[in-house]
């Protein structure tokens, strides 16, 4: 192999190596990188430049945001199912918020497993912070309609963690089926290559 393909491998594989290192640090630590933090990785890694270190930066920044968002974009029916069955509970009654909730959040489990749009993640990751309050007014909701102390502990618990666990028995199904229609794509593709070719 001519010197120049070597020396290229070499830099490719640094370059490699310190995306792994720099993928251990947490994004704003990585947009606050130190000057002196930047000239000691540069130092493990001599055969690349400053305009190549930039580049594995900004290309781990982005992974990682990536990242990120797509495990955001999984809590997101949690959040809207949270604040359905809120809505409804409020609206007519608890039962009537329990039926909703469970609806909207495994048609969402089901449409969240097979699209993701990072611009729409963006505004529909704030619901989070409306899920805090929502709970507040169901419980507050629960006491005026006379329900027990008990009752209402019962009922923000299932809004909390009741929408997690149905959310992540609602997705079971769903891998179940994105893993068999991999297999056997892969299987499809095993027995083209195997078939004899026609004389």
């Amino acid at each position: 192999m001519p010197r120049k393909g070597r020396k290229l491998d070499a830099r490719t594989e640094q370059g490699r190596q310190l995306a792994r290192r720099l993928y251990e640090y947490k994004v704003s630590q990585l947009e606050r990188l130190s000057a002196e933090e930047q000239g000691n990785l540069l130092r493990d890694f001599p055969l690349l430049g400053e305009t190549e270190f930039k580049d594995v930066l900004r290309q781990v920044i982005e992974a990682k945001r990536y990242e990120q968002e797509r495990i955001g974009w999984q809590a997101i029916p949690h959040d809207v199912a949270v604040l359905v069955t809120v809505a409804m509970t409020c609206l007519l009654d608890l039962r009537a918020g329990i039926v909703a909730g469970i609806a909207i959040l495994v048609l969402l489990e089901s449409l969240f497993q097979f699209y993701f749009d990072r611009k729409l993640y963006r505004p529909l990751s704030t619901l989070v912070w409306f899920t805090y309050p929502a709970y507040a007014l169901l419980a507050y909701v629960l006491y005026r309609r006379g329900f027990s102390a008990l009752w209402i502990i019962a009922a923000v618990a299932f809004a909390w963690g009741g929408t997690f666990l149905l959310g992540m028995l609602a997705r079971v199904p769903l891998r179940m089926i994105l893993n068999a229609r991999i297999k056997a794509a892969e299987e499809s593709a095993r027995l083209k290559k195997e078939k004899p070719p026609k004389r």
